[in-house]
């Protein structure tokens, strides 16, 4: 668990800290950026917040055009999945309260969908979710889409969009989506007094006590040098023996510099197409880094040598701060930290290490460096020789991240009210001589195959099959929400990391068996927490072990819960929650069937 600190005045907002609250012109960077740094050098990784915060709501229209590009992310050739030609796509920046419109362009030759990961949609939105088969039918090759996502005005922090039909996310269809908050919503997380003065006592100097903020993004993820098409068929086939198939190189913003001697498979391979990711800090700014995995199986652990990470948000939950080493991410989870120098060591530039674990894999795969690294300076480095920093030593476990332990930075969100019922499911990937001896993912004995030509929600009815678990959630009740106790059962000896469409959650507790099976047990059940803790819309569940999630659905539609590893995800492993479907509008269901026009 990571050293819990009170709160301080930068903490209130992820990422965005732009805090200064005394007067709304600290909000505006009294340098520019130019003065440290080249307008290359200022990436479209960079934020603006001071460009939306102290605005006032509008409609934020981006235009979408998606294709396929044969592009060398890492040195290796590969057909990749762009938009608007980018590879991550572009960087959504908004406000709270904000309408969200999304025009999208399919050129791909393929059908597509765009999942809006995180965000809450208000009632009546359900349609525009983006889960194919669920929500919309998927947009065909050379049609048009256009969602409208509503932005609730109570939330913000770090969010990311990708596609949700078949492998595309692993082919790069994906990008971070970025919630600035009001300037009204800042004044209202303002910390106490006391909270502030015992923040003077932190051990740790910071990089500069500046009030202006550099903020910038970092999607750390798997990649896969075959097609997501070629990974999952692979994966379902005989030879995987239900393997997961292992990923061949970790990307930081879309680079990376493989070894080309490393493959064994038959690849196009140019190390001069590759190039080690490097990132600028501020000298003189506050430094924020929004950490966002959009990879298709690996939990990164990510340090930074002679930093410190001041974690202020995750999945969009503004967090008492804790100050830790070393922060492992998984796929489809995100953080917004503070960097903080913690010597006065004279380095030109530092490794970001971005460390995977092959206890995390099944099998080895040579090509993998299980050590990737990024370059971190302090404006531009003043030669080209590689960082001599040398990495954090023996780190314990109260200097990583615990995530469990994480506390909403909201007093009044601290409150944990009683589960009305309780939801037992258990979820496995089985290889049965029904199914051809291949490999699929279950949930409760039902394998998820969605309907891409008649989604759920312009159905009629929405009634379970052998391909579409549906779970019925306060329907004929009078009441607005219900809340309910989610135990997932993790039959495997893997973890899995569920993510939840349409609402944020309470991981409460977590089991993970040192030996043999850890299903939860009725006669034994664990002392749960009773002061909530940092809500979320993705966990992780232990290999050998269960997690209880306790989530308040109050928002009508049919929302997904499934699996982030994206084999496990395309191959079964999901359900759906129907949420007071009895009052879902008439006109967001003719939405969705409207999208299968």
């Amino acid at each position: 668990m990571g050293t819990r600190l009170s709160t301080w005045k930068y903490a209130a907002i992820p990422a965005l800290i732009l805090v200064a609250l005394i007067s709304p012109s600290n909000l505006i960077l009294k340098k520019p950026l130019s003065v440290f740094f080249s307008s290359e050098e200022v990436s479209r990784f960079h934020l603006f917040p001071s460009s939306h915060t102290l605005r006032s709501e509008t409609t934020r229209t981006y235009n979408f055009t998606l294709a396929e590009e044969l592009l060398s992310p890492n040195g290796v050739q590969k057909t990749v999945l762009t938009v608007n030609g980018l590879f991550p796509g572009p960087t959504i920046e908004v406000r709270s309260g904000d309408l969200l419109v999304v025009n999208v362009y399919n050129k791909l030759s393929e059908a597509t969908s765009l999942h809006w990961h995180g965000i809450r949609h208000p009632a009546g939105n359900n349609s525009q979710d983006g889960a194919a088969g669920v929500t919309q039918c998927p947009i065909p090759p050379g049609a048009n889409h256009t969602y409208r996502v509503y932005l609730s005005s109570e939330q913000y922090g770090t969010f990311w969009y990708h596609s949700h039909q078949s492998t595309q996310l692993s082919d790069g269809l994906f990008g971070a989506l970025i919630i600035h908050p009001t300037a009204s919503l800042v004044e209202k997380a303002r910390p106490h007094k006391d909270e502030l003065r015992s923040e003077r006592s932190l051990r740790y100097r910071r990089t500069s006590q500046s009030s202006n903020v550099f903020d910038q993004v970092m999607l750390v993820g798997d990649w896969y040098h075959r097609s997501g098409k070629e990974v999952l068929d692979w994966f379902q086939s005989l030879r995987s023996h239900g393997n997961e198939p292992v990923p061949d190189a970790i990307l930081n913003n879309g680079f990376q510099l493989f070894n080309c001697s490393k493959s064994i498979a038959k690849i196009i391979c140019d190390p001069k197409q590759g190039r080690t990711p490097t990132f600028r800090l501020h000298p003189q700014y506050q430094n924020i880094i929004r950490l966002i995995n959009p990879g298709s199986i690996a939990e990164i652990h990510i340090s930074l040598d002679s930093h410190l990470f001041r974690v202020i948000e995750a999945d969009g939950t503004p967090i008492q701060p804790v100050i830790v080493k070393e922060i492992t991410i998984a796929p489809g989870q995100r953080y917004a930290l503070e960097v903080i120098r913690a010597d006065e060591g004279k380095y030109d530039g530092f490794w970001l290490r971005q460390r995977v674990n092959y206890e995390d894999f099944k099998y080895p795969n040579v090509a993998l460096d299980l050590g990737s690294k990024s370059i971190v300076t302090y404006g531009p480095r003043r030669d080209l020789n590689l960082p001599s920093s040398q990495s954090w030593s023996d780190i314990k476990a109260e200097e990583r991240l615990d995530p469990l332990s994480l506390q909403p930075l909201d007093q009044i969100a601290r409150v944990l009210p009683p589960a009305d019922e309780t939801l037992m499911m258990y979820v496995t990937t089985m290889i049965r001589t029904a199914t051809g001896n291949r490999p699929f993912g279950y949930v409760n004995q039902t394998t998820w195959k969605p309907n891409l030509t008649n989604p759920v929600l312009a159905r009629n009815e929405f009634v379970s099959s052998s391909k579409e678990l549906i779970v019925p959630v306060n329907v004929g009740n009078t009441s607005n929400s219900i809340v309910l106790d989610i135990i997932v059962n993790n039959l495997e000896d893997g973890p899995h990391p569920f993510h939840l469409h349409g609402h944020h959650f309470w991981p409460l507790y977590t089991y993970e068996a040192v030996m043999g099976a850890g299903s939860y047990k009725w006669e034994r059940p664990p002392t749960l927490p009773t002061t909530a803790p940092a809500l979320r819309d993705t966990f992780v569940v232990p290999a050998r072990g269960y997690a209880i999630f306790r989530v308040r659905f109050d928002t009508p539609g049919m929302w997904l819960f499934h699996c982030h590893v994206l084999v496990h995800l395309q191959s079964g492993m999901a359900m759906i929650f129907d949420v007071l479907s009895d009052r879902i509008p008439q006109e967001d269901r003719i939405n969705a069937a409207n999208s299968c026009s």
